[in-house]
């Protein structure tokens, strides 16, 4: 074998490992920037939580006007159903049905098909 040949695998070879290790090392410092990161935004969290828990008034009826508002707001936002709502709801379950088998499930149990036994099946079906 040529001295070429030999040469051209080799730095192939060498392109390769380069590239993979310039890789890992990309990886790690990405890793590294986004723990430290991770860790500065859990320090903040940790101390505005000290914060809030150092204050050891706690108003409950702030809590439950902004639990009632929120439950009048979602019951403000509310809409009876439509008739095309009724026609999806209606249409939800042969739907489901066909991807159940289609899946190899039971419709009426979830239960796997190949775990029943055959007579059971076309019973089923």
């Amino acid at each position: 074998m040529p001295l070429g040949a030999v040469w051209g695998m080799f730095s192939d070879s060498v392109v390769m490992l380069v590239l993979g290790f310039s890789l890992i090392g990309c990886l790690i410092y990405i890793h590294h920037s986004n723990s430290k990161a991770l860790i500065s935004q859990i320090s903040l969290i940790k101390e505005e939580i000290s914060e809030k828990t150092a204050d050891t008034s706690f108003d409950f009826n702030e809590l439950k006007e902004d639990m009632l508002d929120m439950v009048h707001e979602t019951i403000g936002n509310m809409q009876p159903p439509n008739a095309f709502d009724h026609l999806l709801g209606a249409l939800a379950g042969p739907i489901q049905a066909w991807a159940m088998r289609k899946a190899g499930m039971n419709p009426a149990t979830g239960q796997m098909l190949d775990q029943i036994l055959p007579e059971e099946i076309h019973q089923d079906l």
